[in-house]
């Protein structure tokens, strides 16, 4: 009997195309980059909070806190402004106008039956505790409103500037020595600002204005902007015509003339 070879059966191909595909498949997933976390964000809490802290501070002075803490205080609240990004600037600005905002209260003599009848639910030891925040609150008196205002013209940008002019149209809406105080105050700030929008503004408020008392509060504070043209980011044309209207300001007022 004669032996035959044993055949050269193939092996099955689909078996093994299935390994190789499997083995690239996990050739692939060793391979494949990994994905690049997310950039992380600023992280602007920690400085909201020092801000926060700065602003407690110098409303709580001069009772419970003192001179040096609270212009500490002033000079954080400003450096952080003026060196931080957008979303810090506009936090600190809703801040300052919330203690700014203070102002409409000035009329209303702060007491335990006034409290009592805005919040009728609050402990009376609750109603006591907002009696002398009112009374001992430095933004609650107009010296501490100044002061914060004094801060608004140290912060850099035409934003600190609008919240001024808020502030000052706000207070014009009715007379009384209180006010004439805080908006003298607010133009001495106008004059003292580095923004273009502050200018602006004192340049409208002189030509429609019609209190002499005002005129001459504004007057100061243009004054103020003489030497500060030149240094605007604007173009020469607008650097003279600014210089132009400030120059009639002055001599109308000088010579007892008033816009209007």
């Amino acid at each position: 009997m004669i032996l035959l070879p044993e055949p050269n059966i193939p092996k099955d191909t689909k078996t093994s195309d299935k390994k190789t595909d499997q083995s690239t498949k996990s050739t692939e997933q060793v391979v494949k980059p990994t994905e690049q976390p997310a950039e992380k964000k600023d992280d602007i809490t920690p400085i909201l909070k020092e801000v926060e802290a700065a602003i407690v501070v110098i409303k709580v002075y001069p009772v419970a806190s003192k001179e040096d803490a609270k212009n500490e205080a002033v000079e954080k609240i400003v450096k952080t402004f003026n060196s931080g990004n957008d979303t810090v600037k506009q936090l600190i600005l809703y801040m300052m106008h919330e203690n700014l905002a203070q102002t409409i209260e000035m009329k209303i003599m702060h007491t335990f039956d006034y409290f009592k009848a805005k919040n009728p639910a609050q402990e009376p030891a609750q109603l006591r505790m907002n009696v002398y925040r009112a009374m001992f609150n430095y933004n609650t008196s107009i010296e501490g409103i100044v002061e914060l205002i004094k801060i608004l013209a140290r912060l850099r940008g035409d934003d600190s500037a609008k919240l001024l002019t808020y502030h000052f149209t706000h207070l014009c809406t009715y007379e009384s020595e209180a006010n004439h105080m805080m908006r003298s105050a607010i133009l001495e700030a106008l004059g003292t600002s580095e923004s273009l929008y502050a200018l602006r503004a004192l340049i409208d408020y002189a030509k429609y204005g019609d209190s002499e008392r005002m005129l001459n509060r504004i007057v100061r504070a243009l004054a103020k902007w003489n030497d500060k043209v030149d240094l605007l980011k604007i173009s020469e044309k607008e650097k003279t015509e600014l210089k132009k209207e400030l120059q009639e300001i002055m001599t109308n007022d000088l010579g007892g003339a008033h816009y209007g």
